[in-house]
Order: C-alpha cells, then structure tokens, then sequence
C-alpha cells in the first residue's frame, strides 16, 4: 500500500470510529432522558394520577374520621371498626405515598374543606348519634366511593404499579364496606338505609 493510500486508509477509519463514537453518545443520551420520563410524572396518565389524589384523599379522611371515632362512639364495636380503619388505611396510604413518589406524583397531606366540614359536624355529636352518622357516611357511603374508584382502577389503570396497588387494596376496601353494612344493619333504625351501591 503506497504512503498516500495508507493516509487515506488511517483517515477514513478514523472518521468511522469518531462517527460511531458519536452516534453511541447520542443514542445514551437519548436513553437517558427517556429513563427520566419513565421515572417522572410524564408517562402516568391523568386518569392514574387523579386516581392516586383521589385514594390519598379518601384514605387520609378514613384515618382521621376513625380517630374521631375512637373518642366519640359509644359502641364498643363502631370503635374497633375504627381502629381497624387506622390500621389498614395507614398501611395502604403509605404504600400509595412511596409508588407516588417514585414516579414524581405529589399527594395532598392535609384534609380539603369539605373534609374538614364533615369532620367539625362529627364533632359535635355524641353517643348513639355519632354512631350512627360515622357508620352510614364514613362507613358506607365513602366505602361505596372507593369500592369503584379502587376497582375501576384495577380493571382500566394504565400506570402498572398504581394499578397493582388498587388490586391488591380492593379486597380490604371491600372487606370495610361489608363491615360498616353489617354494624349498620345492627343499629336500630338504621337497617337497610343507604345500602345500594
């Protein structure tokens, strides 16, 4: 091979490898910004991030009606359904808070107005009164919003784990739904109201 072929050669596979070189860095570069939208809020839907808000919200107004409850109920049976609350909305909000972070979805931590509202009514009662309103509104009525908020997530949830979560939390949403209809039907007066779902 003459000098001046020999110069080519050298040339021409230099420039080979600084394209590949190029083209390998910008092919990482561009994984990696889709590895950072991955982990980001860009690729969780509207609708899986309404759901996450909406569970968080629900499950942070279980826990504080609950611990309402644990001062105010006369029965002794309304008051471990209570606890009962606390202990699996606790669970369940902070497996919902670490999958939210994760995927860069900011949950609310305190209670809206009209939670706030319920709970000031709450309050005010006592006795056989509260019983009776914890059981039909935080018992039934919010269970009955979050049996089908839970399961529409299961069966129509885009994001993997938010889906995976609901899933796995609607068998205990359910299993608090039977419970608070089962109180309700032991209190008098109250059999058979607001039962439908």
């Amino acid at each position: 091979m003459g000098k001046g072929k020999k110069l080519g050669f050298i040339l021409s596979t230099t420039m080979c490898l600084t394209l590949l070189a190029v083209t390998a860095a910008a092919q990482n570069t561009n994984s990696g910004t889709t590895m950072r939208r991955e982990g980001g809020m860009a690729t969780v839907s509207s609708s899986d991030r309404k759901f996450a808000m909406t569970a968080a919200m629900g499950g942070m107004a279980e826990v504080e009606m609950a611990r309402v409850a644990l001062t105010k109920a006369s029965s002794d049976a309304v008051k471990q359904y209570a606890q009962k609350m606390i202990d699996d909305h606790t669970a369940a909000n902070a497996e919902l808070m670490q999958i939210a972070s994760a995927k860069g979805i900011t949950l609310p931590t305190a209670p809206d107005a009209k939670m706030r509202a319920m709970m000031a009514k709450m309050e005010r009662m006592s006795g056989a009164e509260f019983d009776h309103h914890y059981i039909m509104m935080a018992g039934n009525k919010d269970h009955q919003k979050m049996e089908k908020l839970f399961r529409d997530e299961s069966m129509r949830g885009k994001d993997a784990d938010l889906k995976a979560f609901a899933a796995k939390t609607l068998p205990v949403v359910q299993q608090h739904l039977q419970m608070a209809r089962d109180l309700q039907g032991q209190m008098p007066g109250m059999k058979g109201m607001n039962r439908s779902k």
